[in-house]
């Protein structure tokens, strides 16, 4: 797997003009908005998405087969996958976090600490989410196939959420949000409170990435070249 690794980090090294247009628009956003942690959470998304194209790369020219050959089975390739994935969300989280402070040092603003890794943590965990379900997608149909029934899917799940909301708040005469935001607001331990935003949001998300994962090892395991 280790080798694994090493392609997929050379292959994103090849992508410098990608990833210093990616800082610079980060700059940009930054100093042109009074809110940093839209820019620094827009890194999130960027960054943590890069394993899909990995994906794309190795499907190139039969290197898929060629991958296989080697002493990597398809288990190995579909673990470091996931493991490659994990290691983005870390490494975008942390620059978001980095950015974050260092924009909020040089505007010489103050920035809401709580708010901003609301933020981020939101992005991470949608992400996450987002990668769960492209990754066994794109091994089934291909990176180019599969990345627009992606788009597919998660349109239909953002209708239908929407249409859920304004249903249950048509016929209840609620509103879903400000009743979360009540209930949550009756919690008097911050701890606990802070516990249920980040922690269950995470283990939510590392259920659903173990989840993919199985689904993963299935499809590669019958799938042929």
């Amino acid at each position: 797997m280790k080798g694994l690794l090493i392609k997929d980090l050379k292959i994103l090294a090849k992508q410098k003009k990608f990833f210093i247009f990616v800082l610079l628009l980060m700059v940009v956003m930054s100093f042109s908005m009074e809110d940093v942690s839209f820019s620094a959470t827009y890194s999130v998304l960027i960054i943590s998405m890069l394993t899909l194209t990995t994906i794309s790369y190795d499907e190139m020219n039969g290197g898929m087969l060629f991958l296989l050959s080697l002493p990597a089975n398809r288990k190995t390739y579909v673990k470091e996958k996931y493991v490659f994935a994990m290691l983005n969300l870390v490494f975008a989280a942390v620059l978001a976090f980095a950015f974050g402070y260092v924009a909020s040092m040089v505007k010489q603003t103050d920035i809401a600490v709580a708010d901003f890794a609301a933020s981020v943590m939101i992005v991470l965990v949608a992400v996450g989410m987002a990668l769960a379900l492209a990754i066994p997608v794109d091994l089934k149909y291909g990176a180019e196939k599969g990345r627009m029934i992606v788009i597919g899917v998660l349109a239909g799940f953002l209708v239908i959420v929407m249409a859920g909301y304004k249903a249950i708040s048509a016929v209840f005469h609620i509103d879903a949000v400000a009743e979360l935001t009540k209930l949550l607001a009756r919690i008097e331990s911050k701890a606990l409170l802070a516990a249920l935003l980040t922690g269950g949001p995470l283990v939510a998300l590392l259920l659903v990435l173990y989840v993919s994962y199985l689904v993963s090892n299935r499809i590669m395991m019958k799938k042929e070249f």
